[in-house]
């Protein structure tokens, strides 16, 4: 039996969706109002944060339907119906925080060259850790309720 989402489920997959249309925007939406220098060579900088978006996305997607895919550092009891709802959230959780933090690092990357800001700056790197590292340790915790 197959976990059901919850309306926060489904507001968490729509805020990822939205994140990976708005990379596609931003790349093809703003190409031609890059400075020259920014657009040297084939722009394969933005090319590969498209496709990092869109395979981190897929990969998710197919991690919260087939979730044998997600690696957990310990066992658990993958058939109880509470293992699954929780790896389920978990995966959503993750893809809505990392297609967030990847749309907001292309943003970064071509508002940049365009002069409407300097750069990410440091605190950049320690929001995207604590945004990923704190739903990993909090699912990791409620799935250890379920350890055989």
């Amino acid at each position: 039996m197959r976990p059901r989402r919850s309306p926060q489920d489904w507001l968490l997959e729509a805020i990822a969706f939205a994140a990976l249309i708005a990379t596609f925007a931003m790349v093809f939406g703003h190409w031609q109002r890059l400075p020259a220098f920014a657009r040297r060579g084939s722009g394969a900088s933005l090319v590969v944060m498209v496709f990092l978006n869109a395979g981190v996305y897929v990969l998710l997607t197919v991690a919260a339907r087939y979730q044998q895919l997600v690696n957990i550092p310990f066992e658990v009891d993958r058939e109880r119906p509470e293992v699954k709802q929780v790896l389920l959230r978990m995966t959503i959780v993750l893809k809505t925080v990392l297609m967030v933090l990847l749309a907001g690092l292309l943003w970064i990357i071509v508002n940049t060259p365009v002069g409407r800001m300097r750069a990410a700056g440091r605190g950049f790197l320690a929001i995207f850790l604590i945004a990923m590292l704190a739903p990993t340790l909090i699912y990791v915790r409620k799935l250890s309720r379920f350890r055989k």
